[in-house]
């Protein structure tokens, strides 16, 4: 080289360098010279180069036909050239004569380089190192697109953590959720980016136990099922993974995360289980009303003509009336069970759904509402007829407004709603009480399962399969101190259609 920089500076690390160059020959390597000079191959690894002229180009014309070096300025000498284009800051020569590069590199001026046919083959290696670097960038960015494109298709929360579990990388589905652009959260903590919304983090930042920690700790992959109670008092169901990713070093860099929403797929195994749970529950109250009730009715029998007889003492009466008076709970605690344990051996019908929620709350006003609790009604009735059973569907709203006032300590609001809702007829019992903590709510549908000292845990599940046996739905939502909202949603009945009359 013949430049002359100051001690300590690489010349391809001086960002203003770039070179005017003039070539000496056509010999080999001269294309893949024209290709670093002229092509962007190894423009990241090189300085901007700009050929000007072309010397001494020999016998093989053909290379003259190089659509790079058409129209180029050609010389019988280098000299001539140089004279030509004084600019000219890298000369590169091609000729291939020993006694030519000792004499160019006597006459060569300062601040000139120069490059001798030997050294060429550094550059035509460069040049071949670029076109495998532009091949295996090509083929990364491919994976990176493929990679990407995936991990954006996935509806899941997928975050990238560092190891202060601060956001690396997220995907489309959490800046859609957040409804901003993946810079606006990137290098924040993960439990703010993990809200479900504003009010209401995911998790608590100084929570230990979560899959993160739990991955980061453990070198493992690891998940929970995590329940949340949404804005309007729903119920979610979350299950979150933690990844660990590991270095080059084999340490733990990364660690990603990713969280599902299984809130339908949950509700929906919950059903079935509940399902099993109340087929069992029929079954027994079969078994019940054959093995129990018939000894019931002897007992009861069998008491009374005790009570009857007078051959007993008084204190003998006093135990055989408490034996009636037991005998009488539980045949009704039988009848209770049997009657809400077999709703589908009521055949549903078509039902007035105003004129049932009318009477249902006309009962329940005459004594059984308490001072403070108001219980209004609100009906719009251009309303279908409703598949369902007239009998339970009645008992069904006593049942949910009974619920809705024991909920109220103190004053208080009950408020029954009929109207139409995505093709259903709605009724929906909303109260201002105390509402249920998460931990009922996530069971509330169960059999037996219950929060009051009275009662069987039998009312809410079987009002939900008696609804969804009619072809309906129903939801629950409640949120502690904010209230409770039962919906029944119900099969309207459609209206016949009668045949037009045949023209004559």
């Amino acid at each position: 080289m013949g430049d002359r920089l100051p001690d300590g500076y690489c010349l391809w690390e001086m960002d203003d360098v770039g070179f005017t160059v003039g070539l000496i020959g056509t010999g080999p390597g001269f294309r893949a010279i024209l290709d670093i000079v002229c092509g962007q191959t190894a423009a990241e690894f090189l300085p901007p180069m700009t050929l000007v002229g072309l010397s001494e180009p020999g016998t093989e014309t053909e290379k003259m036909r190089d659509r790079r070096v058409a129209g180029l300025p050609v010389y019988n000498t280098w000299r001539e050239m140089m004279a030509a284009h004084p600019d000219i800051n890298l000369l590169i020569e091609l000729a291939g004569k020993r006694h030519k590069v000792k004499q160019i590199m006597a006459e060569l001026p300062d601040g000139v380089a120069f490059i001798d046919h030997t050294a060429t083959f550094f550059l035509c290696a460069l040049e071949k190192f670029a076109e495998v670097n532009a091949r295996c960038q090509a083929s990364l960015d491919s994976q990176r697109v493929l990679l990407q494109a995936i991990v954006n298709e996935v509806p899941e929360d997928i975050l990238l953590l560092d190891r202060q579990g601060r956001v690396v990388d997220a995907n489309r589905n959490v800046e859609a959720r957040l409804g901003q652009p993946k810079e606006s959260f990137l290098g924040k903590p993960c439990y703010e980016v993990q809200a479900v919304r504003d009010d209401m983090p995911f998790c608590e930042p100084d929570k230990r136990s979560c899959p993160f920690y739990t991955a980061l700790s453990t070198g493992q992959k690891a998940e929970s099922l995590e329940t949340r109670v949404s804005k309007d008092g729903r119920m979610l169901y979350f299950r979150e993974y933690a990844y660990p990713i590991y270095d080059a070093s084999r340490s733990i860099g990364h660690v990603m995360v990713m969280r599902r929403d299984i809130t339908s797929r949950t509700e929906y195994e919950k059903r079935l289980q509940q399902s099993e749970k109340i087929g069992v529950v029929e079954r027994l109250s079969a078994y019940l009303a054959h093995e129990i009730r018939n000894p019931l009715f002897a007992i009861g029998g069998f008491t009374n003509s005790l009570l009857k007889s007078p051959n007993i003492s008084e204190r003998e009466r006093e135990k055989v009336k408490i034996i009636l008076e037991e005998t009488a709970r539980l045949d009704a605690i039988l009848k209770d069970i049997i009657g809400f344990a077999r709703p589908g051996a009521d055949v549903p019908g078509e039902v007035d759904v105003c004129a049932v929620v009318r009477e249902a709350l006309g009962v329940l006003r005459q004594g059984f509402i308490p001072k403070g609790v108001a219980l209004e009604s609100e009906d719009h009735c251009r309303v279908p007829r409703a598949v369902a059973h007239e009998d339970v569907l009645r008992r069904a709203v006593m049942h949910l407004v009974a619920n809705a006032v024991e909920s109220i300590e103190g004053e208080g609001r009950v408020v029954v709603r009929v109207g139409m809702d995505a093709g259903f007829v709605r009724i929906a019992v909303s109260d201002t009480g105390k509402g249920m903590p998460q931990g009922v709510l996530e069971h509330v549908f169960s059999p037996f399962f219950g929060t009051k000292h009275k009662g069987y845990g039998l009312g809410l599940a079987m009002i939900r399969k008696a609804v969804e046996d009619w072809g309906g739905q129903v939801e629950i939502a409640s949120r502690e101190g904010h209230g409770t909202d039962v919906v029944l949603r119900l099969t309207p009945v459609p209206a016949l259609v009668q045949d037009a009359p045949e023209k004559g």
